[in-house]
């Protein structure tokens, strides 16, 4: 049976009947095209995307604007966000995933179906979609993770259209059809980065007055400063559009020092978590979960694609960290992992360690 995860992406398209999306930019860098990947086979989560990715069939939504009367416009838009909803109507909640740095298209989507499955095996089985910003997937090094680190910033404002996309495409649908699914948003890595850009882009035409689109929001191993939740010019303004935001970090994260040292950043959230200020604290709204404990350094045989080296990969890959993330997903208030003994709060009360 085929799984499909849809996606937006402001990438160039190219061909006709078998599209292939690649790495550069639309030439209006706030344009986005709409679509899905359809993928074949179970436990893709525990495959190396290099055997599959090539797999996926790219459907791109057919989309014709007409200049002169909008009513008559087809949207690819409105397209894919009907099949989400009736998706929605059989699984429940729907995630929005924001990858992170070096990916190219096929890899984002393949990411993006590991994830679906891997929450899926845990028993969180939703409906994917995915925001494919134009990173070149062009490896790892100081000069590549500059230029996508400014990729992912310019593809803020087509990442934010996107946002207030689908939270009009809700707002005009008739209430008896709407799903009852909950909305939630994922951004790893640089994806963060990305969703800053897009927090920003949407202030010029919303101020901090947000839609409240989000259920839960998680930030896991985020490249971004720690300062980000108490900064308005930052990503703060996304908390008045979610439920709850949940930060993931690992102290021990290899990925984020090189981000924090070899590239000069401020202090990493997903490494060191939230700095709050005696000026500025925490919103009520944000949760930190440190789960340096349980991140799994090395595996062998048929748990090999559990093994983590960089200490980064835990949101796709770790069994425990996936329970607490279908936890938060489901619902469940911060007060009953203590009752539960899942977490443990430090002596300030403000911090979670995973147990």
């Amino acid at each position: 049976m085929a799984v499909n995860v849809y996606f937006a992406t402001n990438r160039k398209v190219s061909g006709g009947a078998k599209p292939e999306i690649g790495e550069d930019f639309h030439p209006n860098l706030d344009e986005l095209r709409f679509g899905k990947v359809s993928f074949a086979g179970k436990d893709l989560y525990k495959k190396d995307l290099g055997s599959f990715v090539q797999s996926g069939k790219i459907s791109l939504a057919p989309e014709r604007l007409d200049r002169e009367d909008a009513a008559r416009s087809k949207l690819g838009s409105a397209a894919i966000f009907d099949e989400v909803r009736q998706e929605m109507k059989k699984k429940g909640d729907a995630l929005i995933f924001v990858h992170g740095y070096d990916h190219k298209f096929r890899e984002a989507a393949g990411r993006a179906v590991q994830l679906q499955q891997w929450l899926a095996a845990g028993g969180k089985d939703m409906t994917m979609l995915f925001f494919t910003w134009p990173s070149a997937g062009a490896g790892v090094s100081r000069r590549t993770y500059a230029d996508d680190r400014k990729r992912a910033e310019a593809s803020g404002a087509a990442l934010g259209r996107a946002i207030l996309k689908a939270t009009d495409f809700i707002r005009n649908t008739a209430r008896d059809e709407r799903c009852d699914g909950r909305i939630h948003l994922l951004c790893h890595s640089m994806g963060n980065w990305a969703i800053r850009g897009a927090v920003q882009s949407m202030r010029t035409f919303v101020g901090n007055n947000l839609p409240p689109l989000f259920e839960e929001v998680i930030l896991a191993a985020a490249d971004e400063d720690d300062d980000t939740l108490q900064s308005t010019h930052k990503i703060a303004p996304l908390l008045r559009g979610c439920r709850r935001l949940t930060v993931y970090y690992n102290h021990q994260d290899a990925a984020l020092k090189a981000s924090d040292f070899a590239m000069g950043n401020p202090d990493r959230l997903g490494r060191s978590g939230p700095c709050p200020t005696e000026d500025v604290k925490l919103s009520a709204k944000v949760s930190v979960v440190n789960v340096s404990p349980r991140i799994i350094w090395e595996a062998k045989g048929a748990n090999a694609w559990t093994a983590d080296p960089t200490g980064h990969q835990y949101f796709r890959n770790n069994r425990r960290v996936r329970k607490d993330l279908i936890d938060v997903l489901g619902g469940k208030l911060d007060e009953d992992f203590l009752t539960d003994n899942e977490r443990r709060q430090n002596d300030a009360g403000t911090y979670w360690r995973l147990t």
